[in-house]
């Protein structure tokens, strides 16, 4: 074999060896074969043959322990493999300088009542062009303020890749704004006072409103007859209903925890189980518990540990009466209806209602606040 040549050194374990590389020798030839154990043999072959051999030595079982490539075809195909990496290198710095250059998006700050889709849309057909250099933020400013009365000041700035603006509204006078909402109701109740300011009324004392309902129309009919839209002021206080409710079943099936447990789990590697520890369940009934987590916080393998708790429950009936729980069940409906108490509110009147039929009695607790329900 010539010393300009490519060749592939083997060191190859395996028992037979004379015969796995005769039948080997009938496909490529093979050189410098030296056997330096009883069962490790080293030899060479032309580098263009290796991956065949490879594969035939693997075929017949043999343990490859090392392989080398030697010479100019490979050395060639690694400058080569180097010389691809490289220029997809300098390919991609090329591309990344060319697309610095252009604007990708655009970040509007400060719009409330304008549309930044709206904005972005003219911002878009005014730009011929989306090139950094083409881009003149000061003729973009004035264009921005000469077609949006609403912009008291703007600023326009480029960042990296994006156009940024950043908008300052002005505020107009509630009187020229207009389309006012009505009063609505925010809770359920009975009318018991009315302080109108402005706007017209939709209802009068003593009525009862749910939530959502009109309390104030956003106008007023003048001295003419004409109806005027004007901002709808008024204070409005009613008597607002809380309610809280509790159940009480004469019987009903309840589940007690007996204290037995069975402990299961398991631990595994890249979803391979290493370890099981399973022990067999003979609970009628039981509630499982499931979880997971890494085996230890210092492994570098991902050992997982999954732990299956089983608790052995019964179910037991359970018969009372209403009137062994009547005061529970009572405090029960009040304290739910005082979740719903505003701070520093102060209580009208409470009333109970206790309903039974089937088995089955409902407890409704009733508190009368009054509160200012216009919103």
């Amino acid at each position: 074999m010539k010393s300009f040549s490519s060749h592939t050194f083997f060191k190859i374990k395996s028992l037979n060896q004379e015969k796995k590389l005769c039948e080997i020798a009938k496909r490529v030839t093979l050189y410098k074969i030296n056997r330096i154990e009883s069962n490790i043999t080293i030899f060479e072959v032309n580098y263009r043959d290796w991956k065949n051999v490879s594969s035939l030595l693997k075929g017949q079982g043999v343990e490859i322990l090392e392989v080398k490539h030697k010479g100019p075809s490979h050395h060639l195909k690694k400058i080569f493999t180097s010389f691809g990496i490289i220029a997809g290198v300098i390919l991609c710095f090329v591309f990344y300088c060319i697309q610095y250059n252009f604007i990708w998006k655009i970040d509007i700050f400060g719009t409330q009542n304008l549309s930044s889709d709206e904005i972005s849309g003219f911002v878009r057909k005014e730009l011929s062009s989306m090139n950094k250099n083409s881009i003149n933020t000061k003729d973009l400013e004035i264009k921005l303020k000469e077609n949006f009365e609403r912009i008291s000041s703007v600023s326009v700035a480029i960042v990296g890749q994006s156009l940024v603006i950043s908008i300052n509204e002005s505020l107009l006078p509630e009187e020229m704004e207009g389309n006012f909402s009505p009063i609505y109701s925010q809770f359920d109740g009975k009318i018991t006072q009315i302080n109108l300011i402005q706007g017209t009324l939709a209802v009068d004392e003593g009525d009862i409103v749910q939530a959502g309902d009109i309390l104030v129309m956003p106008y007023i009919i003048d001295a003419d007859g004409e109806q005027r839209d004007v901002k709808p002021e008024a204070i409005i206080v009613a008597d607002v209903y809380l309610q809280g409710q509790s159940t009480h079943y004469d019987c009903y099936t309840q589940m007690i925890e007996t204290g037995r447990v069975i402990e299961n789990a398991q631990i595994s590697l890249f979803g391979n189980v290493l370890y099981a520890n399973d022990r067999a369940v003979d609970f009628e009934y039981y509630i499982l518990e499931e979880s997971e987590q890494d085996f230890s916080k210092n492994n570098i393998l991902p050992f997982k540990i999954k732990r299956q708790v089983y608790k052995e429950v019964i179910y037991q009936t359970i018969e009372k009466s209403f009137e062994e729980e009547k005061e529970e069940k009572v405090e029960e409906a009040r304290q739910k209806a005082l979740i719903s108490l505003q701070e520093n509110e102060i209580i009208k009147s409470e009333n109970c209602v206790i309903k039974s039929g089937g088995g089955v009695t409902y407890v409704t607790y009733v508190i009368t606040v009054s509160r200012e329900i216009g919103g």
